[in-house]
């Protein structure tokens, strides 16, 4: 018994897959970031992200695009329902993306 891909194909593993898919993007981005600019973690979490609103929506999406690549693995391997899930949390992150870029005066 091996395992069966329909298993994961869900639009709720979806929703899932796609809240972690961003959840990874923004670990590689503030890694990538840290490293680049010499300092830590912590830092651009804290000072980069979550205390200024100059960079919080580029950051939303370089975080979202990750799931790009996640929803075309989904279709390659023929789980449309799982894919379902990971576009809807594109479409979810969309507006998220559009206030922050308003919002940063």
């Amino acid at each position: 018994m091996g395992f069966e891909m329909n298993k994961i194909d869900h639009p709720i593993v979806g929703l899932i897959t796609g809240i972690l898919g961003t959840a990874v993007g923004f670990a590689i981005m503030t890694i990538w970031w840290s490293t680049a600019n010499g300092t830590r973690m912590e830092y651009f979490v804290q000072d980069v992200f979550l205390e200024s609103n100059l960079y919080k929506d580029s950051i939303l999406t370089i975080s979202v695009l990750f799931n790009v690549g996640l929803f075309w693995l989904s279709l390659r391997f023929n789980l449309e329902q799982l894919a379902k899930g990971i576009l809807a949390v594109i479409f979810v992150s969309v507006p998220l993306i559009i206030y922050f870029q308003a919002a940063a005066r």
